[in-house]
């Protein structure tokens, strides 16, 4: 990219009529980019302090609009009626385009267009006419042409073919990217030799691992290849994302993506390209050639929905004549889950909404109610007959000692009293559920308490079918039955199930119907009898629970009735084992025991929503209690606070960064401050440390939500004062409390030098650019070489957000910095790492070119003396001071030094001063 001395290559797009509930992949996209201003573009991601939440990401830029297109409500704009808020908006740096308008000669690509001369590996590579070929003399090796850029998420697009028809072996091109260290990902479009078809395959390499195939697809559906007919194909890797398609240059884009893959293994910069491959077998006369044209590499910068539509209008001195500009600001996801006072829902009024039902009424109305309102927009209410008040349902424990069970609803309809529920379903639920239907509801039926016969739990009907009508029903002999009844009133029991237990029980009962066989099935939590008879089923009509008005001296619960056009309950129903051996509780039972992680991702996914994220080891998973009531946000947080990551934005879904992922973060980007150098239209100090007590706590009280709580210390810097703080966190055990507490006074009780922000001038540093583009919030940036007069070191630092202006020929970013070192913490079995000195100070005054240390220690055990644990760094009070051997058993310890100064640091330090190993290794949580 030859930018500043050209201007940068931006790219503005909106989808303009986006259903946004939708796949963005099956968004149309509409380029804007020549309506760019020369007004900078303002974004803004992450967090505004390092110890704050991120908030909504932002973007606004200006686009000429002197036709009037980008008028909202505007009846004359192309667009219309979608210039409208949610419009999807996206702003996107074309980072490297080449279209091979040359000739080059030897074995290379030559340089591309934007600048960057393209690395081969591999022979017969050579670019003639607006064509980039690989050419394959033999079968079974790789060519592989790459950029010299360093990105973690990319889009590639490129024209491809192949010179001939394939006979015995494929002809296999496509993308490569985050090629580093021979581990790479491979997007690949296959010319199949059976046939003219085209398939699909995204794979990963490592030196260590082989291949692996994530995803394939035999054939594209109705795509064919000729020799020479060029295919475009379009390859995205976003987080742990990967995407894939292909169609005819010529074509249109089809929507969405043909093949799709997650895989979080390899998640850092690396180079981006093209690689081919003749497969073994083919029999084609040689060479073969893959072909490649029009090759675009971008990288998203932004990704959100409108949220303001500001017009301006300015005089052109002409009389009746105005010029416009449209000024856009649009938001990322945070900004929707933020708005408004959505409803706080239970754990299963949650997981049952988002399972898509056709119709759904929870019941968790007040007690005040006469009805039981619907989930379902434009369905009735359940209409209520007889006696029923809305009551809590109670927590059970089944004997003294045991865990006591939370059941995940809040009052339900109490039908203790004979009282009775019943609705109509739409006529859109009642022709949806025609061939397949659930019918579901929670209740409790203590049978030794009811008064009178057995228990009519819920019973709907059909708009035909063999039966029309359908009960389920728990005996007074204990068992659980469905019985279905015909239009003659002749009832036949099809599930008689020994399984009722006086217990808050999940039923469900499905049917669905294949070439006039019909199966059904009994869902009562765990089991599920099902049994088959020839016939048909209709769609469901009507639903009523205890519609025989039973009446009990208990309490008789009863709510969460649910239609679904499914032939399975599409709900966990029952306690499971989860991938590190735990065991979780379903939504009934309010999903204790699930892990921090694992919730946050379910949690979204009910509400729609994808969580880019990769799971933690199991020795860095946090285990959560009781999913309490919340709005969808606050339950996020709530994950987010047990597991210590953090929630961010990523495209137009949620990433989520471990607190395991965050531990020991490689450094995505090493700023030299010796030759930083600062634009004049973008001048800012690069270096305005502050050394204050903001984000100082050197006590923290953890307190578990209905349980106990633990409070860590650290004494040493009490001595300053003391700095309190507290949390209130959902966790699954009271043992997890100490661990929590003193992991948060390790991270904040010892501060160092911090900036509010911190300026990037990638115009006046371009080859910043790729470091900084593959930085997110998370992100760990170095800055090397500070003045003199600053404390030694480099400026280690955590990206917690940022801002940025973009202009033509400008970049300024504002990073919001955090505390690094905190973060780096022991791993097993790794050498270099030495647990921290307890009590140990010097003996005496040592001058600063003193080659021998006494050490004495007031606590704990001493220096290790082992020869072949050295050499060995020691900090003597800020000098980092190299030592080759330490003698003695008790205290004082000699050591003998082979370096001072190692950190830039000299000079003589007086007895009492302070001596520890250098980094010590500190423990994660």
């Amino acid at each position: 990219m030859r930018w500043p001395d050209e201007t940068l290559p931006l790219e503005v797009e909106a989808a303009f009529g986006a259903d946004v509930t939708a796949d963005p992949g099956t968004w149309t996209w509409t380029d804007l980019s020549d309506r760019l201003t020369s007004t900078a573009i303002a974004l803004r991601a992450g967090a505004s302090s390092a110890d704050g939440r991120v908030s909504p990401g932002s973007c606004t830029v200006t686009l000429r609009n002197s036709d009037g297109a980008l008028t909202p409500l505007h009846p004359m704009s192309p667009y219309w009626p979608n210039v409208e808020l949610g419009t999807p908006l996206r702003v996107r740096l074309r980072r490297a385009q080449d279209a091979f308008g040359r000739t080059t000669s030897g074995n290379t690509w030559g340089k591309a267009d934007s600048g960057e001369t393209w690395a081969v590996a591999g022979t017969g590579q050579s670019v003639t006419a607006g064509v980039a070929r690989h050419s394959h003399s033999d079968v079974n090796n790789l060519r592989l042409s790459v950029l010299p850029v360093s990105l973690t998420d990319s889009e590639q697009v490129a024209d491809i073919a192949t010179s001939a028809l394939l006979t015995g072996g494929a002809l296999v091109t496509g993308f490569v990217a985050r090629y580093s260290g021979g581990a790479f990902y491979w997007l690949r479009v296959e010319f199949n030799h059976s046939a003219t078809t085209v398939a699909l395959k995204i794979s990963r390499y490592s030196p260590s691992g082989g291949w692996v195939d994530l995803a394939s697809m035999p054939s594209v559906p109705a795509l064919t290849y000729a020799a020479n007919t060029y295919l475009r194909a379009r390859a995205s890797v976003q987080g742990t994302t990967l995407a894939l398609k292909v169609w005819p240059a010529a074509g249109t884009e089809p929507p969405g993506w043909h093949l799709t893959a997650t895989d979080g293994t390899i998640i850092r910069p690396g180079q981006v390209g093209c690689q081919s491959w003749l497969v073994s077998g083919n029999t084609n006369t040689l060479p073969v050639a893959a072909l490649h044209k029009n090759y675009t590499l971008r990288v998203d910068r932004f990704s959100g929905t409108a949220d303001q539509w500001q017009p301006t209008y300015l005089p052109t001195g002409e009389v009746g004549q105005m010029e416009s500009a449209m000024r856009i600001t649009a938001s990322g996801i945070l900004r929707r889950l933020q708005q408004g006072t959505p409803p706080s829902k239970s754990a299963l009024r949650r997981t049952i909404g988002g399972s898509s039902p056709v119709a759904y009424w929870p019941g968790e109305d007040g007690i005040l109610s006469s009805q039981a309102g619907s989930a379902t927009a434009g369905a009735a209410p359940l209409v209520v007959d007889g006696v029923v008040d809305f009551t809590p349902v109670q927590d059970y424990t089944a004997f003294a000692g045991s865990n006591t069970t939370r059941y995940g609803t809040t009052a339900l309809a109490n039908l203790k009293s004979g009282g009775s529920l019943h609705a109509r379903l739409t006529a859109d639920a009642t022709a949806a559920t025609a061939a397949v239907w659930t019918v579901g509801t929670t209740a409790q039926v203590d049978t030794l308490s009811v008064l009178s016969g057995d228990v009519v739990v819920l019973e709907w009907t059909t708009n035909g079918g063999t039966y029309t009508r359908w009960r389920l029903q728990v005996t007074t002999s204990l068992r659980t039955q469905v019985i279905a009844i015909t239009a003659g009133g002749a009832a036949t029991t099809l599930i008689d199930d020994a399984s009722a237990t006086p217990a808050f029980v999940h039923y469900a009962v499905s049917a669905s119907v294949s070439a006039g066989t019909v199966t059904v099935r009994l869902y009562r939590d765990s089991s599920a009898p099902s049994t088959t008879f020839a016939g048909s089923i209709g769609g469901v009509t009507s639903v009523a629970v205890n519609p025989t008005g039973s009446s009990s001296t208990s309490d008789m619960p009863a709510g969460h009735i649910a239609v679904w056009a499914t032939g399975a309950l599409p709900v966990t129903r029952a306690a499971f084992i989860d991938s590190y051996g735990g065991v979780v509780r379903e939504a009934r039972r309010s999903w204790l025991g699930e892990t921090a992680v694992a919730r946050l991702v379910r949690l979204a996914a009910e509400d729609g929503i994808t969580v880019d994220t990769v799971l933690p080891p199991g020795d860095a998973v946090q285990r959560m209690g009781w999913q309490a009531v919340g709005t969808a946000l606050d339950l996020y947080r709530e994950c987010e606070d047990a597991d210590g990551g953090i929630l961010q934005e990523q495209g137009f879904r949620l990433a989520y960064l471990t607190r395991a992922a965050r531990y020991n973060r490689p450094t995505d980007l090493t700023v030299d401050l010796a030759t930083y150098a600062v634009s004049e239209s973008d001048a800012d100090d690069p270096l305005t440390p502050i050394y204050d007590d903001q984000d100082v706590r050197n006590r923290w009280t953890v307190e578990r939500a209905e349980g106990s709580f633990a409070v860590a210390d650290d004494v040493a810097s009490q001595r300053r004062g003391l700095y309190d703080d507290s949390i209130r966190l959902n966790l699954d055990s009271d043992a997890q409390l100490p661990h929590q507490a003193a992991w948060r006074v390790h991270l904040d009780a010892d501060p160092d030098l911090r900036e509010s922000t911190f300026p990037v001038d990638l115009a006046a540093n371009p080859t910043l650019l790729d470091g900084w583009l593959s930085c997110q919030v998370g992100s760990r940036i170095v800055r090397i070489n500070p003045p003199a007069q600053h404390r030694p070191g480099p400026l280690d630092r955590i990206v917690m957000g940022w801002s940025e202006t973009i202009g033509p020929r400008s970049w300024l970013v504002q990073v919001v910095p955090g505390p690094a070192v905190p973060w780096d913490v022991a791993v097993a079995d790794d050498p270099a790492q030495r647990p921290a000195a307890d009590g140990a100070s010097l003996t005496s005054t040592v001058s600063a070119s003193a080659t021998s240390l006494s050490i004495s220690r007031s606590s704990g055990v001493g220096f290790t003396t082992d020869p072949t644990d050295f050499p060995l760094d020691l900090v003597v009070g800020g000098e980092q001071v190299r030592v080759s051997a330490i003698s003695g058993t008790g205290s004082p310890q000699t050591a003998t030094v082979s370096a001072r100064a190692v950190n830039g640091v000299s000079r003589s330090w007086p007895a009492g001063t302070t001596v520890d190993v250098w980094s010590p290794a500190i423990s994660p949580l």
